[in-house]
């Protein structure tokens, strides 16, 4: 792009990797650990009258609530690690990147609301299947972006040609499995939330998979 184009377009459409790309990057990583925050900050803690009581409470919550947010934990810290080495490969960005990269945030923060309904005592199958839906769309909300960023041609020109079916795979997986895991729920909630450990053995399989390859 020459000077005088780049001076005739529209700013929000030519800003770079200094200043707009560097702002989304920061904003989206202060809401990001907001979000992992608001997950710690609704932790109850261990109630009863003495230590023996305590522990047997400390030890419900270890397969309850503190289970719960080390689920939200994981999910959220995975996909932070997809959006940070997406935008590790950005070029510049267009004003629906911004529109894009605020819907995914929105269902970012949305997540700790599900969690919390998620291990209410007595809406099992509300909460697995809202939290299997918030899940999904934080998914397609990533995919979406990715989407735009390679159709607009906002990557780098050094961007590896498998990085965006490599990266659309991976976030395929867990869409996926939490998609999948939502008619499940009205069967069984149990059954729906073992699901969600797809991802995990599809990992496994592919690793090991390659190390059968470079052996």
């Amino acid at each position: 792009m020459t000077a005088a184009t780049r001076d005739s377009a529209p700013p929000s459409e030519t800003e770079g990797t200094d200043r707009g790309l560097e702002r989304l990057v920061f904003f989206s990583d202060a809401v990001i650990a907001i979000a992992l925050t608001l997950l710690a900050i609704e932790l109850p803690l261990p109630e009863g009258n003495d230590d023996a009581a305590r522990w047997h409470s400390l030890g419900e919550l270890f397969t309850g609530e503190y289970l719960s947010f080390l689920l939200s934990f994981v999910v959220i810290a995975a996909f932070w690690s997809v959006h940070h080495r997406l935008f590790q490969r950005v070029a510049r960005i267009g004003s629906w990147i911004v529109r894009l990269n605020l819907l995914f945030l929105f269902t970012i923060v949305v997540l700790p609301l599900a969690t919390r309904l998620h291990r209410q005592e007595g809406a099992e199958q509300v909460g697995v299947v809202a939290y299997a839906t918030v899940v999904v769309a934080v998914g397609v909300s990533l995919l979406l972006l990715l989407w735009q960023l390679h159709r607009a041609g906002l990557l780098r020109p050094d961007t590896p040609p498998g990085a965006v079916p490599g990266t659309a795979r991976a976030l395929a997986v867990p869409v996926t499995a939490f998609a999948i895991s939502i008619p499940i729920a009205f069967v069984s909630t149990a059954a729906a939330q073992y699901t969600w450990l797809l991802p995990v053995v599809v990992l496994l399989v592919v690793r090991s998979y390659r190390r059968l390859r470079r052996a």
